[in-house]
């Protein structure tokens, strides 16, 4: 499964501008096939969900994380949620898709760190796991307030989705 993070630029009730980042160039490249096989117009690049520093400050109405905030470890978990902020628009809205809550299935289990919340690949931190409450703390603490969540159920750990706005007061970048 490809991680995606989607930045969109509204111009207007209808007219909208979709923009796509992922550290792959080749789910860069899926993403443009994609597009084109659809008809659709979007601009996609290779980038860090951390540094988007390409977009200028509050360039954007929405960006939308498509399961990529499960994949960052340590400092990159609180650097992802500052920088969309940094690029969103005052009421700016941040789409998260994310897995949460423990491990449930054995394999899963065997693989998991309970001390950092990580699941492990060959001993290496390659997914972080965190209980719903720990992750709108996260994103509360990079100035968001969730307003809906939904999470979905799996035999493996559970997915939720959530919708932030920005906080009153909390376009400014932290540091």
């Amino acid at each position: 499964m490809r991680q995606w993070h989607v930045v969109i630029a509204m111009d207007g009730p209808q007219a909208y501008e979709v923009y796509g980042i992922d550290i792959s160039d080749i789910a860069v490249a899926w993403a443009r096939e994609l597009f084109d096989a659809c008809g659709l117009s979007g601009s996609f690049g290779q980038g860090s969900v951390c540094e988007m520093t390409f977009f200028p400050e509050r360039s954007f109405d929405i960006a939308i994380d498509g399961s990529c905030l499960h994949c960052l470890i340590g400092s990159d978990r609180a650097r992802c949620p500052r920088e969309v902020r940094r690029i969103l628009r005052p009421g700016g809205v941040f789409v998260v898709s994310s897995m949460c809550g423990l491990p449930k299935s054995d394999e899963a289990k065997a693989r998991f760190d309970p001390l950092t919340g990580h699941l492990l690949e060959n001993g290496r931190p390659y997914r972080t796991l965190k209980l719903l409450p720990d992750l709108v703390q996260e994103l509360g603490d990079a100035g968001f307030g969730v307003q809906n969540t939904q999470v979905g159920v799996n035999p493996w750990w559970d997915h939720a989705t959530m919708v932030c706005r920005i906080r009153d007061g909390s376009t400014q970048t932290a540091g």
